[in-house]
């Protein structure tokens, strides 16, 4: 009979506060994993600012480690197994170009590259944390949404025309080289290493441009983008269109009324090596 009672009290807690326990957990680790994206996400802008501010900087190389949880979700004594994670390396592609109209590009394009977290949970529901060309984007499902800008900027002259400062964060990558992929249930970290900040386009007599982002997450970046026109106030003077795998946006566009004064482009290229063991 007590034998019969021990059984049943466990089978309850089982079905009825372990999964649930488990979800609670896995939820918190996604926490965990977003820390450390933003983590991420601070030390490459701490590391453009310090090449930015060394004009020798492709001759100086700044390194910084990022400790990354990869699994968790674990409930001590009752549901000790974790849930585990995947994290890459230029997995997958962001470009992004920058032309105006007939005479096409302005710059290179860039090969943005990406460093992104794939969970893999039992209970909660799975995320992708993915940082591409400065931004970092969290994907749930089929929708996804910028979690933390890049840095665009848009700010207005006294002539009541318009600065555009747009920087770029390359991932730096061997063409031919496979994407570094990590599969684990402890801790991993990623190696940064800043390699260079490059000055790309400077143009005060420039009458517009286009911008054009390549993306498997162009929703993410289509919002922002309309979130950036509206704040600086040119909505009306932009052209802002979203396709299956790309977001351009035209300044100025239409009759808005609205003109550009200076248009900046820089990058910085940062090597990420990710390596076992936090």
């Amino acid at each position: 009979m007590l034998l019969a009672i021990i059984v049943s009290i466990f089978s309850v807690v089982r079905i009825g506060y372990i999964p649930e326990w488990k979800n609670d957990a896995e939820y918190s680790h996604m926490n965990d994993v977003w820390k450390d994206m933003a983590d991420l996400k601070s030390k490459i802008d701490l590391i453009t600012i310090a090449l930015a501010s060394d004009p020798d900087s492709q001759n100086t190389e700044i390194t910084m480690s990022v400790p990354f949880h990869m699994g968790g979700g674990d409930v001590p004594l009752i549901g000790t197994i974790k849930s585990s994670g995947t994290l890459s390396v230029n997995k997958n592609d962001c470009n992004i170009t920058i032309s105006q109209g007939s005479n096409g590009n302005l710059i290179d394009p860039v090969a943005c590259g990406s460093v992104s977290y794939t969970s893999q949970n039992r209970y909660y529901v799975n995320q992708d944390f993915i940082y591409e060309g400065g931004a970092l984007i969290l994907s749930q499902g089929e929708r996804s949404s910028m979690m933390l800008y890049p840095s665009i900027r848009v700010s207005r002259t006294p002539a009541n025309e318009y600065n555009v400062s747009i920087h770029i964060v390359e991932i730096d990558k061997n063409p031919y080289a496979p994407a570094d992929v990590i599969s684990s249930n402890t801790g991993c970290s990623l190696r940064l290493s800043g390699k260079e900040y490059e000055p790309l386009y400077d143009n005060n007599n420039i009458s517009s441009f286009t911008l054009t982002v390549n993306t498997d997450h162009p929703d993410a970046w289509y919002l922002y983008l309309q979130e950036t026109t509206k704040e600086a106030g040119i909505t009306d003077s932009t052209t802002l269109t979203q396709n299956e795998n790309s977001v351009s946006l035209t300044f100025p566009s239409g009759s808005g009324g609205k003109g550009l004064n200076r248009l900046y482009v820089s990058k910085t290229v940062v090597k990420v090596e990710p390596g076992i063991g936090i």
